[in-house]
């Protein structure tokens, strides 16, 4: 299926965002292999800060060479997909810029909701629309300016079942199929300009709604003003979890909450101390130990993989 009839409208993106001053900058590129690794390359030259300032914005009609957690890469056809990078410049403390991937997450789930659609916030940086992946976000220091911070997202808008990576991701399109909603039919010239619509919507509502969440944290100098409606939109808490570690062992239970540094706390309940690839699914139930309930903390880099409990 072609979807590259539908490009994004670069007139209203001008109209609604850069012209307000929603953005102070925004690139359109037709195909980029990531857009926060171009803007990483990019924060080597001298000029960074003065052509990319607080809230520039890059997006790509096609990217090819997406990163996401732990180097997992991903690719979408053209048109298909919003992936897109914002620089901020924060003035919160920088123990808190942590909080701004899951800032943006609740963003998007914002306007996932404003469409109808019940979206949600997988801890530490996925949005899930019933149990299904439909965007991955990822935060970047680039070397070259440490004073910034490249703010990614690649969320599926148009894809088709076929064209997802795995059964357990989704798109938009599908879940307005799913929800039995108005959605674009691409295979007439009417669905194309909706198709054209509903990415350029989204784009819009994801970048105004982040901005709008940051300037609230700006204002009050601190993450604890959105905190209470990020952790509300976070479906992990409450869920019967696998964490799959870095050094392949895994730790089932409940996660019970968020700490202020954005930690998961999960009261553990088994171990598996046999090493296994991230991907195997958990192993055998027969290599998971019951254990003493005790309550730990994990933060986004102690985890490889974050599974509910079926």
């Amino acid at each position: 299926m072609t979807h590259y009839l539908a490009p994004l409208d670069a007139h209203r993106l001008d109209q609604q965002l850069v012209r307000p001053g929603l953005v102070s900058r925004l690139v359109r590129h037709e195909s980029a292999t990531s857009t926060n690794a171009e803007l990483v390359a990019a924060a080597q030259a001298p000029d960074f800060a003065a052509r990319w300032p607080h809230f520039a914005v890059l997006t790509t009609e096609e990217q090819a060479g997406g990163r996401g957690r732990l180097g997992r890469s991903w690719a979408s056809p053209k048109g298909a997909s919003l992936s897109t990078s914002v620089v901020l410049r924060s003035t919160l403390p920088r123990q808190q810029w942590h909080w701004l991937t899951m800032l943006a997450g609740r963003a998007l789930v914002r306007t996932l909701r404003e469409l109808g659609l019940d979206a949600e916030l997988k801890w530490p940086n996925d949005v899930h629309v019933q149990g299904r992946k439909i965007a991955g976000l990822l935060a970047v220091v680039p070397p070259g300016d440490p004073q910034a911070l490249v703010l990614g997202a690649g969320i599926n808008v148009l894809q088709t079942q076929e064209e997802l990576p795995t059964t357990t991701a989704t798109s938009v399109l599908l879940e307005l199929q799913r929800a039995w909603m108005p959605a674009p039919d691409l295979g007439t010239s009417h669905g194309v300009a909706e198709a054209a619509t509903l990415r350029t919507q989204v784009l819009c509502s994801w970048l105004q709604h982040t901005h709008d969440l940051y300037s609230q944290a700006h204002s009050a100098g601190d993450i604890a003003a959105v905190r209470e409606a990020i952790v509300e939109a976070i479906s992990t808490v409450g869920q019967q979890v696998r964490l799959e570690l870095p050094d392949g062992t895994g730790v089932r239970g409940t996660a019970v909450g968020i700490q202020q540094d954005g930690a998961l706390v999960v009261e553990v309940t088994s171990r598996r101390r046999s090493v296994l690839d991230p991907e195997a699914g958990g192993g055998d139930e027969q290599l998971w130990e019951q254990v003493p309930a005790s309550v730990e903390e994990f933060t986004a880099g102690d985890v490889v993989h974050l599974r509910p409990l079926q």
